[in-house]
């Protein structure tokens, strides 16, 4: 194992890269990472009111199986790119990579930027319903107690703290905290199908209104394309499937193990969830109220109509809270490692600072306390809007799925053949297809992102999604074109030493991939000053 590692390190080096933190993951903890940060029972739990508004059951449940279908195709792009090139800047790496020498350092930078956008509202997003469950937790205990906005926000603060700080100072538990994680949301999940069916027998939806109809609460628009809404709260669930990448330079043989990462947590998040879909869409007992919550979530209505019992609702909501506040824990980690892995290169302002690893901690402590600042004053913004969850879910949705698509769309229109070197999971001839998809579906989700939700659209159900990304986007341009350019040209890398590294793998019997181990033919690439590595 110990040669492995050096042998990874030295792959590292290649890239220009001195190693800067331990390879404390192993495959299983770095899979519960992905597992944890996907949360996809959790997020489709969080956005079951929504989609039930919008396509009731029948729509709920099965756009859970095509966003996990193209949520994996999509992966697919991700994983033969981070085998391709294992590096923590991910997105932003890979633009970099496969872009041309006049346009790659443009395309790396805003592949960073989107990312980090997108991981920085993640947070925003799933903080803020943690904060909200824990509260409607207190008013089912409290019955006096009267919800304030302000006491909202500080509960989100202090959550995004406690995400921070635990990944500073237990950071050498984290892969251990992972996978106790992996094990308490697996049990959680199973346990709590079994209580709200067990309670609610035999008081069942019929299995024709479960599976069939597509009643919407929702007049704004025809069925068809509520639908379409709906299938864009089930994509939520999905999200975070590159942490797997931005661990790269933390766990043995990233070409090997990362696209596992990035693969497995999709088919296994779809595994887990529809069972729980489907029993939380049996156990409804009365769908108006759900859709329309006293608490404002509709899960929690959905456990008290299921048992009848208080205790046991906030029993299972705290389980629940508690598998999410992981997925905010993981949300820091892996952004933080995004964001101090593109400061190694000078890609953001303040990058010295950000490019920091705390020589105790082993990790980048400056990019998760900026993080958590971020979020912070986000939640300022936007928690006093009653589409505030709405708005940070579906920009966050935009943004990082759009940071998956980038590298993938930049190495389909150079020709994959040229810009891609020896990799261990290969596509092979379903890759032009996997990453065209990928590009039509993120360019497709990114258009509905941007519709009102409800119509005639005023100043306080407005959709401010296009209005977020419109000057997000702008000041990334803005920022490129005044100051960042000057100083930003982008990583290096030295491809031959990297060939002839996997050549001399690829010699050894191991099983890498469902894809394999492909080879093709030994392409040096030219690097960004024309010169041939």
């Amino acid at each position: 194992m110990y040669e492995q590692i050096d042998v990874d390190d030295r792959e590292l080096e290649a890239q220009g890269y001195a190693p800067a933190m331990p390879r404390r993951f192993s495959l299983l903890s770095l899979f519960s990472l992905g597992f944890a940060l996907t949360a996809t029972w959790n997020g489709f739990g969080s956005a079951i009111g929504p989609s039930l508004a919008q396509s009731s059951s029948s729509g709920t449940i099965w756009t859970l199986v095509i966003a996990a279908l193209m949520n994996f195709v999509v992966s697919l792009g991700m994983a033969e790119l981070v085998s391709a090139f294992p590096n923590s800047g991910a997105q932003y790496y890979w633009s970099y990579k496969v872009a041309s020498p006049e346009w790659a350092p443009f395309a790396s930078y805003m592949s960073a930027c989107i990312s980090t956008c997108g991981w920085w509202l993640g947070l925003a997003s799933v903080c803020n319903f943690v904060a909200a469950t824990i509260l409607a937790i207190l008013q089912i205990c409290v019955k006096e107690y009267t919800l304030r906005p302000s006491h909202q926000w500080f509960c989100y603060v202090a959550i995004v703290w406690l995400a921070a700080l635990l990944n500073i100072y237990a950071t050498r538990f984290l892969p251990a905290l992972n996978q106790y994680l992996l094990y308490f949301s697996v049990s959680t999940l199973l346990i709590t199908i079994l209580v709200i069916l067990v309670c609610a027998a035999p008081n069942y939806q019929s299995s024709v209104w479960v599976f069939t109809d597509t009643t919407s609460f929702n007049r704004s628009y025809d069925k068809s394309f509520l639908f379409v809404l709906c299938l864009l709260n089930n994509t939520y669930g999905f999200m975070g499937t590159d942490a797997g990448a931005h661990m790269a330079e933390e766990i043995p043989s990233p070409s090997i193990n990362a696209p596992k990462v990035m693969i497995y947590p999709v088919i296994i998040g779809l595994v887990t969830t529809w069972p729980f879909a489907v029993a939380c869409m049996y156990v409804i007992t009365d769908i108006e109220r759900v859709v329309n919550p006293p608490s404002g979530i509709s899960l929690v209505e959905i456990y008290l109509q299921a048992t009848e019992s208080e205790f046991t609702t906030i029993l299972l909501l705290a389980a629940f809270t508690i598998c999410l506040f992981g997925c905010a824990a993981a949300n820091i980690t892996g952004s933080s490692r995004q964001i101090w892995a593109a400061s190694r290169d000078n890609c953001y302002p303040l990058s010295t600072w950000l490019a920091e690893v705390h020589p105790k901690h082993k990790m980048p402590m400056n990019a998760a306390c900026l993080t958590a600042i971020f979020a912070t004053l986000y939640g300022l913004i936007f928690l006093r809007s009653s589409t505030a969850f709405a708005s940070m879910v579906s920009a966050n949705i935009v943004f990082m799925m759009t940071s998956y698509v980038i590298p993938q769309g930049i190495a389909v229109w150079r020709g994959r053949s040229s810009v891609l070197p020896r990799r261990h999971f290969h596509l092979g001839r379903w890759g032009s297809f996997v990453n065209i998809t990928s590009c039509v579906w993120v360019c497709f989700l990114d258009i509905v992102a941007c519709f009102p939700i409800i119509r005639p659209v005023t100043a306080a159900n407005m959709n401010w999604v296009s209005v977020v990304i419109f000057i997000t986007t702008a000041y990334m341009v803005l920022a490129w074109y005044l100051w960042q350019r000057h100083v930003f040209t982008g990583p290096r890398l030295n491809t031959r030493f990297i060939q002839n590294s996997r050549s001399r793998a690829a010699s050894l019997p191991h099983k890498h991939s469902p894809c394999g181990l492909i080879d093709q033919p030994n392409n040096e690439t030219i690097d960004k000053d024309g010169k041939v590595d």
